[in-house]
């Protein structure tokens, strides 16, 4: 038996050799996605020798790599037999695996993981086949241990997961990890860790869409006007979404704000689209993070109007004029900068007069709210 197991590592790291040299793949790549990947598959299950397993898995996710991104000019994945290949490995020998994968020892899980949001980005797995196995609440674990520890693809797979259409909604409320996201912002903001932004800031977004439904989310972010309408709120069904614990991103709006400044235009919308949203979803715990934040947000506000993007400013402009609506609806008890309510008033008297479409209706919007702001401490 150490005869054949010591034959095994022999073959495996014979193999490993072969994933640092691509033109031996390229030569021909059938064999290795006919017979090469299906077979380190077989190799692993069962295999009692943990050394063997994780070569099995490290071999398998370096050959996709390699295979993915073929720079060759030979188009691996466009040829049928390949494809078809790709796709049988994917479904009837890596998926079945993956719950035995993210169960095996270090560095198994994370090589796994790595396989498996690579293949769902290839479109070669789907969001619907992971539900089937049940793994959705190990795929959120991440956010309960130590932050500084996580990966992106630990992000990306929850992207993935929360932004599916087949994902219940009640099981994302069950887990209530909201508090965990808007902490693992805070903490890829605060230590510049720039891969991490999108797809975290994505999860924000995919969880508030939850709470509201996707097509009025949708509606919101392109024509944040919208965002006080009531008649467009009783046009929508929103019974059938709902993320109990969704307020708790309202302790985030900080960050948020931060984000819209970003110099990166897709960081930046995707935090603006993030505020608007939560105002819509937890309208009075949101309010109470825009207004508490009112010197940053004035701040924002001032650089935006200096900058190009029309849409960034809108959003802002009604998510402050929400914010001043629910402070007075809802009788809020809360201490606002006098100050800052009359910088906000210098600041919108010249964006009445800007030539970016909806700005001027926005900017008057804003500036009725105000008026009816107390203005003496």
């Amino acid at each position: 038996m150490q005869g054949r197991d010591d034959f095994q590592i022999t073959l495996l790291q014979v193999l490993e050799t072969v994933t640092e040299e691509p033109s031996v793949i390229f030569g021909d790549p059938k064999i290795f996605t006919s017979r090469v990947l299906p077979s380190l598959a077989i190799l692993y299950k069962g295999n009692k020798d943990a050394d063997a397993r994780f070569l099995c898995l490290k071999i398998l996710f370096d050959l996709m790599v390699v295979i993915f991104n073929d720079t060759s000019g030979n188009s691996l994945t466009e040829d049928e037999q390949i494809k078809n290949d790709l796709k049988l490995i994917s479904e009837a020998y890596f998926l079945p695996l993956y719950p035995t994968f993210i169960e095996d020892d270090d560095p198994i899980p994370m090589y796994a993981q790595k396989l498996l949001v690579m293949l769902i980005e290839f479109n070669y797995i789907k969001v619907v086949d992971i539900l089937q196995l049940k793994t959705v609440p190990h795929s959120f674990e991440f956010l309960l241990c130590d932050l500084s520890n996580a990966n992106v693809n630990n992000v990306k797979l929850c992207l993935a997961l929360a932004s599916a259409p087949e994902m219940d909604s009640k099981v994302l409320s069950h887990l209530q990890v909201v508090r965990k996201i808007g902490n693992l912002l805070e903490l890829v903001n605060a230590k510049e860790m720039e891969d991490f932004l999108e797809p975290t800031l994505g999860l924000c977004k995919a969880f508030i869409l939850r709470s509201i439904g996707s097509s009025k989310g949708m509606a919101i972010s392109k024509e944040p006007a919208l965002l006080g309408n009531t008649v467009f709120d009783m046009s929508m069904d929103v019974d059938q979404y709902y993320i109990k614990d969704i307020s708790e991103f309202s302790s985030n709006i900080s960050t948020f704000l931060e984000l819209i400044g970003n110099p990166e235009a897709h960081i930046a919308d995707l935090a603006s689209e993030c505020v608007v949203l939560l105002l819509k979803a937890a309208p009075r715990e949101a309010t109470m993070g825009i207004l508490t934040n009112l010197s940053k947000t004035s701040s924002l506000l001032d650089a935006l109007c200096h900058g190009h993007s029309g849409l960034l400013l809108l959003r802002l402009l009604y998510a402050l004029a929400f914010s001043c609506r629910q402070y007075l609806s809802q009788a809020m008890i809360l201490s606002i900068s006098i100050p800052e309510i009359k910088r906000l008033e210098v600041l919108i008297s010249d964006l009445k007069s800007s030539s970016v479409p909806g700005v001027p209706e926005a900017a008057f919007s804003l500036g009725l709210e105000l008026q009816c702001l107390p203005h003496c401490a």
